[in-house]
């Protein structure tokens, strides 16, 4: 009975030991994985609040540059320069003062902070950053000011004759920073953005206090250090911790993500543990279970790199559509305005010619806000016929322009091969591409040929039928068999840090995919670059009847108008008085309002033929309004602007009621009204 008994106990030992081994070392693995998560999370989100400022900062540098080509400045009209510098601060809330610079004799022209005078020596704050812009010939983010008046500076350089000649400054609000950095940290725990001085821009804890004051010894070495990694140190407060930590290449400001120290020391405590009951029990089972536990462990990472690939790129593009949707509204208001001026000029031949050199560098920025809209993958293409002929001649010069007079650039078009099926806009920015991309490669000049010709069966993977090869040859550096397997690879780049995205040939082959076409890239080292485009031949029975012209549209229609009522509703004052003002001088009766609610507060009191709306506005969206406001007044016609990024969720909020994409000029707002003016007569 004893053996029995003794049996019995050495058998549920042996039974039992596998088990405590298992879970000795699957403990073990486990809680090293724990840490190793942290870590990485922590890491991406460091990573995503550089990102978030750095998008804010490229923002504010923007805007600066707008004023750098003021025909006031170029004229030395400080004093009208610096009325309107003032309005353009108005503009933007989270600016404290504008600052010009005279970079010959290092003096401050004036500084919104005081009244205008006589100009005084330029400050010491701005002395290291104007030298950097005199060596970089480029936009530069300054550091955090120390208080009382802490403030982030930004630069932006006007540049003469191969020469700085000015520079302007903006001093931003750390508070800005301050929300985006709460946004991104969880909750209780300390977060900071440093500037390239070690100077807090941010801070979770005691941010009133510590702004503009320099961070920990600890920060300050781990930022000389590298561009990012994780570091053990100790904050003002005493709190022990490892911290994570992202340095942006162009801003040179980093955010430090504190995780506590327990969050990292435990598990690899207990990990150790862990260990040694693994390594009691037995080696064999042991070295099977790590094998296991690895392979779980390399999945994890995989799945984590992905995530977060993937949040980072949902960063960039809703930071993307939201600059291309405060560009449109920009756009909207300069266009507008530069159209009305052109026309009450007619008279005045120079003042024409520069109205008209502004509206087209305007549509060079919708073209831009095009193509960052279409990066966040919020506006849809429009596939149709394409004449290729007239989008030769319209991209011609624009194509000359951007690579510049050592680069001889030809283009050839078949005329069997005049009409394609792709979007107008996407192909003329894919060709755009394709020719910044040639000029690159081709640093000390060389050929750029355009061709494109009518072919037959030239790829396996694409249906029998007519198409169209658009080719782009340079004479370049070529690429290698490596660098042409990745080419297409969203954010790959062989240019230096800071002079390429990696997303041009990725956008000219979503382009041609979405337009039914082939994709293919011919290039040897030292011999050349083609880049083949194969799309459908388009086939055009007849010519369509031509339409009016857009400026006969924009005259109120006897039949559409009469006395046509109009209610515009806009929270940016801006395009708002830009609408107003056309809608009148075409005849119409307007009255404005900012929001949903003071539109309806108005309807209350007065009926209108037409309500136009803007979609994106706060506490009420134009399609939510559109809704009231027919309600008010049934079959009350709705015409919405925007240029807001998400084409999909516009379209499917508003239903049945007509859009306007901004940005817009008189001509097409005055079609737009006359249209839906005389189809709601026709229906009367």
């Amino acid at each position: 009975m004893r053996f029995f008994r003794r049996s019995l106990i050495t058998l549920g030992v042996a039974a039992t030991l596998p088990t405590v081994v298992f879970v000795a070392v699957g403990a073990f693995y486990f809680l090293r994985a724990e840490r190793a998560r942290v870590e990485t999370e922590t890491l991406g989100r460091s990573e995503i609040a550089t990102l978030l400022v750095d998008g804010r900062l490229r923002r504010d540098v923007a805007a600066l540059g707008v004023l750098t080509s003021s025909v006031d400045l170029a004229k030395g009209n400080f004093h009208e320069f610096y009325s309107r510098v003032q309005r353009v601060m108005k503009a933007n809330p989270a600016w404290r003062s504008i600052v010009l610079i005279d970079a010959r004799s290092e003096q401050e022209m004036f500084d919104l902070r005081r009244p205008f005078g006589p100009p005084v020596p330029v400050a010491e704050t701005h002395a290291e950053s104007l030298q950097q812009i005199r060596q970089r010939m480029a936009p530069v983010v300054g550091s955090v000011t120390p208080p009382p008046e802490a403030l982030a500076w930004v630069y932006s350089p006007v540049v003469t004759d191969g020469q700085v000649r000015y520079v302007l400054g903006a001093a931003i609000l750390p508070q800005v920073f301050q929300d985006l950095l709460v946004a991104v940290a969880e909750p209780g725990t300390t977060a900071a953005i440093v500037d390239s001085d070690g100077r807090f821009v941010a801070r979770t804890l005691n941010f009133e206090t510590r702004v503009g004051t320099p961070a920990t010894s600890f920060v300050r070495a781990a930022i000389q250090g590298g561009e990012r990694g994780f570091y053990r140190g100790t904050t003002f407060e005493g709190l022990k911790n490892f911290t994570a930590f992202h340095t942006s290449p162009w801003s040179d400001w980093s955010a430090h993500l504190a995780v506590a120290s327990g969050a990292i020391d435990a598990p690899t405590r207990w990990s150790f543990v862990a260990a040694g009951l693994a390594a009691l029990g037995a080696l064999v089972l042991g070295g099977t279970l790590i094998l296991l536990v690895l392979r779980d462990m390399a999945e994890r990472r995989r799945a984590e790199e992905t995530l977060r690939q993937s949040q980072k790129m949902e960063a960039v593009g809703q930071l993307t559509g939201g600059i291309a949707h405060d560009f449109n509204n920009l756009l909207t208001a300069v266009i507008g305005n530069l159209d009305m001026i052109r026309s009450r000029v007619q008279t005045d031949e120079r003042l024409r010619r520069m109205a008209d050199n502004a509206l087209e560098a305007s549509r060079r920025g919708a073209k831009l806000a095009s193509q960052l809209l279409a990066f966040s993958r919020s506006q849809r293409m429009s596939v149709g016929p394409v004449d290729l002929q007239k989008l030769f001649n319209g991209i011609s010069g624009l194509i000359a322009q951007s690579v510049g007079p050592a680069v001889e650039v030809r283009m050839e078009l078949d005329p069997d091969a005049q009409m394609v099926m792709s979007d107008a806009n996407q192909l003329e920015l894919a060709l755009l591409n394709l020719a910044v991309n040639a000029r690159d490669a081709m640093p000390k000049g060389g050929k750029l040929v355009v061709t494109a010709r009518r072919v037959q069966g030239v790829d396996k993977h694409l249906p029998k039928g007519d198409y169209v090869r658009l080719s782009v040859t340079d004479t370049g550096v070529g690429m290698t068999d490596q660098v042409r397997a990745r080419a297409i690879e969203p954010f790959f780049t062989t240019k230096p840090v800071g002079q390429g995205t990696g997303l041009g040939l990725s956008q000219v082959y979503a382009v041609t995919r979405e337009s039914g076409g082939s994709f293919e890239i011919e290039s040897e080292p030292n011999q050349g670059t083609t880049i083949h485009l194969t799309l459908p031949r388009a086939v055009v029975e007849s010519a369509a009847p031509a339409a009016p012209p857009a400026a006969e549209l924009a005259k109120p229609q006897p039949e559409a108008t009469g006395s046509a009522s109009i209610l515009v509703v806009d929270d940016d004052r801006l395009v708002r008085r830009f609408i107003h003002e056309s809608l009148r001088s075409l005849g119409y009766e307007v009255r404005a309002a900012e929001d949903g609610h003071d539109a309806l507060s108005i309807m209350e009191s007065q009926r209108f033929d037409l309500l136009l709306a803007d979609f994106a506005m706060p506490r009420m969206t134009g399609a939510e309004l559109a809704k009231a406001a027919q309600l008010k007044q049934p079959g009350l016609p709705v015409l919405i602007v925007s240029g807001y990024a998400d084409s999909a969720a516009v379209e499917a909020a508003l239903g049945s009621a007509r859009q306007l994409r901004k940005p817009f000029n008189m001509a097409e707002l005055g079609a737009a009204v006359a249209e839906i003016l005389r189809a709601r007569v026709s229906r009367a």
